[in-house]
């Protein structure tokens, strides 16, 4: 395996290792300061907020500077303000670390999927990205335990010197380890308008967005939804955990089944998010709600490491910064406006039937985005 691939793994799963052990105390944490239900849904929207505003930027600087120059800075700045979390003494003050730990976690993600599309072989795109992928995903399913552990035996500040040290560690092991990837632009200047008006791109980008916002339904609700059956936080966390740790394993599989079948698997994977949310509306105890998100993650996967590997093969190497930071900026855009349309739709027809609204809508429409997408290569 290719020694480069094995370090932007390591660095990325670090850095998410660190995100995700902050995410389960951070509302505590606002809550110990004083903060308000809306001050807090704040703080943790004013993160994905400033990851959108640096993700495009960042990722078309690195095309032209240097991809190892961007992820080393980025690792060690977000290290370094992660250890401001516990110097804050005001919500405004956790509001603007959240905002800079933001900006510079925009620098390691969309750059290093960047990176790995272009050492990637075209065969092998699906493999690469869902091996980088896994990486995610493991940092995130990981990260709760950890974080929960050195809050509740260490105190509530443990976590973020934890997650500090953590960022600073992954700058070292990418100076120290990465070799640097730069391509010749012929055009320095941030193009969006190339991507939105390229329907290749442009189909993915939405759909991959729209697969998103069912996901934030999960993040949002399952909590409180689980609760109603006797299943407490940490059963909860343990079942986001675990999904996460399921799916990060089945990542390099998934990607493999892309390089061989290519879009032939999105119909399979738009069905088992269909089914997933279909069996958790309906899920009554725990080892049915696991069931049916380790469904739901196995068909998100197939969908997203696949539009991922097929937008990394179609935007050249000059360019894969710029064009994934602002494919990744569908994550974003995805749990944003998807906590806000469900929230809106669960406080009038309850959380379950949210689920099989869910449920109908990742069917129908994601088949209405498979065949346009599947007209697009066909158009080629």
């Amino acid at each position: 395996m290719d020694k480069n691939l094995i370090v932007i793994w390591v660095v990325t799963f670090t850095t998410m290792l660190g995100i995700g052990l902050i995410a389960p105390i951070l509302s505590f944490y606002a809550k110990t300061l004083g903060a308000n239900n809306f001050e807090i849904s704040l703080i943790f929207s004013i993160f994905m907020i400033a990851r959108t505003l640096a993700q495009i930027p960042a990722g078309a600087l690195s095309d032209i500077y240097g991809k190892k120059l961007f992820l080393t800075i980025g690792t060690f700045f977000y290290g370094v303000t992660t250890f401001f979390y516990n110097f804050v003494s005001s919500i405004f003050d956790l509001i603007m670390v959240r905002f800079f730990t933001g900006v510079f976690s925009a620098f390691v993600t969309p750059i290093a999927s960047s990176y790995v599309s272009s050492i990637a072989p075209k065969d092998k795109m699906g493999q690469y990205m869902g091996f980088f992928n896994s990486s995610i995903g493991m940092g995130f399913g990981v990260g709760p335990f950890i974080g929960g552990f050195l809050a509740q035996n260490f105190g509530i500040k443990a976590p973020f010197y934890f997650c500090g040290a953590l960022g600073v560690l992954a700058s070292i092991i990418c100076y120290l380890k990465l070799d640097e990837v730069k391509f010749e632009r012929k055009e320095e200047k941030i193009n969006i308008k190339l991507y939105l008006k390229d329907k290749k791109f442009l189909v993915p980008f939405l759909f991959n967005t729209f697969i998103l916002m069912g996901n934030s339904s999960i993040i949002v609700f399952l909590t409180i939804y689980a609760y109603r059956f006797g299943i407490g936080l940490d059963g909860s966390g343990f079942l986001i955990a675990l999904t996460n740790i399921v799916s990060a394993l089945l990542q390099r599989k998934l990607g493999a089944l892309y390089d061989k079948y290519n879009f032939k698997i999105l119909p399979l994977g738009i069905i088992l998010i269909s089914l997933g949310f279909l069996l958790l509306s309906i899920s009554n105890n725990f080892y049915k709600f696991l069931l049916s998100l380790l469904i739901q993650a196995i068909g998100s996967g197939l969908v997203s490491t696949a539009l991922m590997s097929y937008v990394a093969n179609i935007i050249p190497n000059e360019r894969k910064g710029e064009g994934l930071g602002l494919f990744t900026t569908s994550l974003n855009f995805g749990f944003m406006i998807g906590a806000l349309i469900f929230g809106a739709i669960a406080y009038f027809i309850d959380i379950g039937n949210t689920y099989k609204l869910v449920a109908i809508l990742s069917l129908i429409v994601g088949f209405i985005f498979y065949i346009k997408l599947k007209d697009q290569i066909c158009s080629v």
